[in-house]
């Protein structure tokens, strides 16, 4: 899986860099035309908004492969043998539930708001929502990867997960 899972984080970082630079560059924009020029572009906040929920949905599967989602580690810290990974298997449980909530509620929502158009852009909203599925899904793939090494390692060579920096 990870020969499909590696080259997808990298694509994926890419577009996060470059939605950034562009976020960047439009609101540098946005301050420079309204206090220069007193005139704001209607359209600047909205898509600035929108490539940030891009950005949140496309950073989550790659946060999850490296392990720096939230994870409480006082207590997973402290577990040790059969314990540890029953917590850890109960985690990636729940967070596959989680997953699965969310893309069948993202496409419902897909379906929902394809009939609408974003006041400023007049794009259809579906654009704007379509990544979550797809970043679910993702992160969903990475959940699945680390449930299965969860599964194959022997209790006893099991170690806590550590936040990666």
């Amino acid at each position: 899986m990870d020969k499909f899972l590696l080259p997808l984080e990298e694509f994926l970082k890419k577009i996060i860099f470059v939605l950034m630079g562009l976020i960047l560059i439009l609101t540098f924009l946005t301050v420079v035309t309204r206090y220069c020029f007193a005139y704001t572009p209607a359209f600047s906040e909205e898509l600035a908004r929108y490539m940030f929920v891009w950005i949140v949905f496309l950073s989550l599967p790659i946060i999850t492969r490296k392990g720096s989602n939230m994870a409480i580690e006082m207590l997973v810290g402290r577990m040790r043998g059969v314990m540890l990974k029953f917590t850890m298997l109960f985690a990636s449980g729940c967070t596959t539930l989680f997953l699965l909530i969310m893309i069948y509620y993202s496409i419902v929502l897909l379906g929902t708001v394809s009939y609408q158009t974003s006041p400023a852009l007049e794009i259809s909203m579906s654009y704007v929502y379509i990544v979550m599925p797809f970043g679910c899904f993702v992160m969903l793939l990475n959940v699945g990867q680390q449930l299965i090494q969860i599964l194959r390692t022997p209790v006893d060579k099991l170690v806590p997960p550590q936040n990666a920096e």
